[in-house]
């Protein structure tokens, strides 16, 4: 959803009007918040939660793709797409990190997960460089 942003020149503030500044929500935050949960439920949902390494880092990188992305929601910082893509590259090494890049569900999850928020992160820094 697309917000209007009211702007007054320096020195222009009319009495009664206060700057209001909102950014167009985007879209890469709302995907980055579905990837997270997937990756949160990545355990269950390939059935590697015997691996309690794999299964903790999914679930607390997930969780914090989750939440930063929600934050960005409200915030719609740029920062938060730096720190997104760091978790998603966390993710997309961690079977060779932690150890486990010999259970096949586990190291697709976090690899196919973790490049898929790297790459919205990029997009959405790359958009907003233009945009700045």
């Amino acid at each position: 959803m697309a917000h209007v942003t009211h702007h007054h020149p320096p020195g222009s503030h009319q009495p009664g009007h206060h700057a209001v500044r909102v950014k167009t929500r985007r879209w890469q935050d709302w995907a980055n918040m579905v990837l997270g949960l997937v990756l949160v439920a990545s355990p269950w949902l390939l059935q590697f939660t015997g691996l309690e390494a794999a299964t903790l880092n999914a679930v607390i990188i997930g969780f914090l793709i989750f939440a930063l992305s929600a934050l960005a929601l409200t915030l719609l910082d740029r920062w938060e797409a730096y720190i997104s893509g760091l978790l998603g590259l966390w993710a997309a090494l961690s079977p060779w990190l932690i150890g486990f890049t010999a259970y096949d569900m586990a190291m697709i999850a976090h690899v196919g997960l973790g490049a898929l928020v790297v790459v919205t992160a990029a997009i959405e820094i790359w958009q907003t460089g233009i945009r700045a």
